[in-house]
């Protein structure tokens, strides 16, 4: 074995924390939001925002540096990235999924060591009763929520659409769709599209809310609709593909089979389940976001992620035919089972 040449990747881990807090600071600030509207000097933002004179400078050059700003002469703009995922009057806002791990998984990550030691969750801590249980009692955290899921719509919408041949369907479900962005985003991806988002109660009428604002003079409000139920004990909607994604990774494997099975059940013959996942690499070697993302379930909600194989396995018991995995990102991987005819 080769001695590492230096310790620098060590110190880049050590201190990456820096940046997330620098952009969450931002998100906080509102500073994002209002770079997004029009360019301003550190002295415009040092007064609108009340920060310290010694260190509006250094920040706003550090976001310069981390390609959140830009900076032409003494004036910042907001970056390219920035302008697309940060700014709050766009449709790819990200705001809310970022502020979620601030605010949810930030500091839970701050006690990994007891975590470790321990191995109770959040969920454990926090509540007598299921993960959605004290979700769903307050309506403020429901929204966070939603804002918080948005996010993985964002992320992997475009990408679902691009990379699933919608041609030959007519109809979907989103299973655990929250309020409805990913439902949305596919129908207006394909006109001829009629989707389904399937979830809780209290979230009906977030997706009410929301699909007045994705719709605008389309159709799109008349091709969703909002099935309230628990996939565990209710009927599914009938439609010719279901969509599992970042469910399974919310439960245990008795439950994740329990899921698939119902799916599979429920879905007419020739009909199409589609998981996705940020799924870890059989070896367990290579898919440090997958595995780290499994410690952070485990933390949240007692689960974890699953390796692809697992996922297949739990797909071909039900009785799916399994086609080669799918990466939708880097971030996620789509298995794709259909129900033979």
């Amino acid at each position: 074995m080769s001695l590492p040449e230096t310790a620098t990747p060590l110190v880049r881990t050590a201190t990456g924390f820096f940046q997330a807090q620098a952009l969450f600071a931002g998100i906080e600030l509102g500073l994002f939001a209002r770079i997004c509207t029009a360019p301003a000097t550190a002295e415009e933002i040092q007064r609108e925002f009340g920060l310290h004179p010694k260190l509006t400078r250094d920040y706003l050059d550090s976001l310069v540096a981390m390609e959140l700003l830009g900076r032409d002469g003494s004036s910042y703009r907001a970056s390219p990235l920035t302008a697309t995922y940060l700014d709050p009057r766009k449709p790819e806002y990200m705001g809310g999924f970022l502020a979620h791990n601030q605010r949810r998984l930030y500091p839970a990550w701050g006690n990994l060591p007891g975590f470790l030691r321990s191995g109770e969750s959040l969920v454990k801590q926090l509540s007598e009763g299921d993960f959605t249980d004290g979700l769903y009692a307050d309506p403020k955290r429901t929204r966070h929520f939603a804002d918080a899921m948005d996010g993985y719509a964002v992320l992997l919408g475009r990408p679902l659409a691009e990379k699933y041949p919608w041609e030959s369907v007519k109809s979907f479900t989103d299973l655990g769709g929250c309020r409805g962005l990913l439902t949305m985003r596919l129908a207006a991806a394909h006109g001829h599209l009629r989707g389904v988002t399937f979830d809780l109660p209290p979230l009906e009428p977030l997706f009410d809310e929301l699909v007045e604002k994705e719709a605008g003079d389309s159709d799109l409000r008349d091709r969703v609709s909002y099935h309230a139920g628990s996939f565990f004990t209710d009927d599914l909607p009938d439609t010719q593909v279901y969509i599992l994604g970042h469910v399974l990774h919310d439960w245990v494997d008795e439950r994740r089979r329990a899921l698939v099975n119902r799916a599979f059940e429920q879905l007419p013959p020739g009909g199409t389940l589609l998981v996705y996942d940020s799924m870890i690499d059989d070896e367990r070697r290579d898919a440090a976001f997958g595995l780290l993302m499994s410690l952070n379930m485990a933390m949240i909600s007692g689960s974890s992620e699953y390796t692809v194989s697992e996922g297949i396995g739990w797909m071909k018991e039900a009785g799916f035919e399994v086609e080669q995995p799918v990466a939708l990102n880097e971030l996620s991987t789509l298995l794709i089972g259909n129900k033979p005819v």
